[in-house]
């Protein structure tokens, strides 16, 4: 049984720099999708038309769901790399390379889907592959910008240590030691 410290950061402090990553990420990728406008309007505005809404309304609406996305994600951004050893951010680089991955992440399981349901993949025709590439393009800006703010702002945060029982078999880390000893007696198990 190996016992490690890990070095991570305050949750609140990792989820603050995810939601000021992600609302700088929102506001520049906006601006990117005004360059790219459907029927005149950004991606968001236009999903607002398609929800009924009209004129102001539609583009406060767009824009505020558009910024709030921006905001939850970051905010789970900041989660994920707090809580999960995998995607420790130390380092801008880190914080780069998470980023990208989360700008991936959610054009494929946000973006994607909400064009096939609202109707707007359908609308688009002949644009319709210009459209995806240019918002792929757009979420991985929005993804550099997040980790790149966090892969910034957090190494300089006061770091937390916080103690790991890790599994000399498999490498797994746990926070207690009845957790590993429950873990060990699995491989037990496997091995006879």
């Amino acid at each position: 049984m190996l016992m490690q410290t890990n070095v991570t950061y305050p949750i609140t402090r990792a989820v603050a720099a995810g939601v000021a990553g992600g609302f700088v990420g929102a506001l520049i990728m906006g601006g990117l999708a005004l360059m790219m406008p459907i029927n005149g309007q950004p991606f968001f505005v236009a999903a607002a038309m398609l929800m009924g809404l009209s004129g102001a309304m539609a583009t406060a609406a767009g824009w505020m769901l558009h910024l709030i996305t921006g905001l939850v994600v970051g905010a789970i951004f900041g989660v994920a790399i707090t809580k999960v050893n995998v995607f420790r951010v130390t380092n801008i680089k880190q914080g780069l390379a998470w980023g990208l991955g989360a700008g991936v992440l959610v054009w494929v399981i946000f973006f994607l889907p909400m064009m096939i349901v609202s109707g707007m993949a359908s609308m688009l025709g002949p644009m319709l592959m210009t459209m995806m590439l240019g918002s792929f393009a757009a979420h991985l800006v929005y993804g550099l910008i997040l980790g790149g703010i966090v892969g910034v702002v957090l190494p300089k945060t006061v770091p937390v240590s916080v103690q790991a029982y890790k599994c000399p078999t498999c490498g797994a880390s746990f926070n207690s030691q009845s957790e590993l000893m429950e873990h060990a007696h699995k491989h037990e198990v496997l091995a006879s």
